[in-house]
């Protein structure tokens, strides 16, 4: 609430009546975390897993929250399982930023991306596809447009196929213990990224920095075995995995958002 109460222009310093001013936006970013960790937490529990209610981060990032998170207790099912849980909250956490993005496009403008705010955002392919339909005159959109740019962003990062994280789970599914190997690449790929856009493109590159670094964690944690490992996936999910990660390309850009 505070983080958008900045983006509608209001002081939150100067008492509750300026951070209240940030209630749309936190409701539009809240909607579509809870969306995102209810889609995990009602197919584990159709699935017969143990797991817990959402624990949210509170952290001073560029929406205020550092997402959330539930947590699994006791053993996998299956590959079925495992699949259905990791990619239930992508796509459903997707579908809510969408029609967040679609509301907040319809209303007036906003600074936000401009040298007030100190923030400017790069534009992910779908993000601009939704545009396209909902032209803005404007270079700035409503604090309720930017909810559904993050929640694409965390949409994007989730999907990453390494360690535990959503496209860990999905990718673990998929391929089995060889989704290792991508765990093990994948964060040396983003170093290399983000060292390629600072060098060479002379542009902010550092996100990829951190995450990287962060995928490490990630990786070296590794992932749980799931009980009936053997049993493959059907076709049907195999397809609806490939369409998962392809959705996941489309939400982000090679320079997010950088700082002015």
């Amino acid at each position: 609430m505070v983080v958008g109460s900045v983006l509608y222009g209001a002081d939150p310093e100067s008492g509750p009546s300026g951070i209240l001013k940030g209630i749309p936006f936190t409701i539009a970013i809240m909607t579509i975390l809870c969306a995102h960790e209810a889609g995990h937490y009602f197919v584990a529990k159709k699935h017969g897993m143990r797991t817990s209610l959402p624990y949210f981060i509170p952290f001073p990032t560029i929406i205020g929250t550092m997402g959330a998170v539930i947590k699994h207790r006791g053993p996998i099912p299956g590959r079925n399982a495992l699949f259905d849980v990791g990619v239930s909250g992508p796509l459903i956490g997707l579908l809510v930023s969408v029609i967040v993005t679609v509301i907040g496009l319809l209303q007036p403008p906003v600074l936000i991306s401009s040298e007030e705010s100190g923030i400017a955002l790069g534009i992910p392919p779908l993000f601009g596809f939704i545009m396209y339909f909902i032209p803005n005159s404007s270079t700035y959109i409503h604090p309720v447009a930017f909810a559904g740019w993050a929640g694409m962003l965390v949409t994007a990062i989730n999907l990453m196929p390494v360690g535990q994280l959503d496209g860990g789970h999905v990718l673990r599914a998929m391929i089995g213990e060889k989704a290792s190997n991508v765990s093990a690449v994948l964060p040396a790929v983003l170093f290399s990224i983000g060292a390629y856009l600072i060098i060479f493109l002379k542009t902010y590159g550092f996100v990829w920095i951190v995450w990287s670094v962060l995928l490490i964690i990630f990786s070296i944690a590794g992932h749980p075995r799931p009980v009936n490992d053997d049993i493959p996936l059907d076709r049907k999910r195999m397809v609806l995995g490939v369409v998962t990660f392809a959705l996941g390309l489309l939400c982000i850009t090679p320079v997010p958002f950088q700082m002015l």
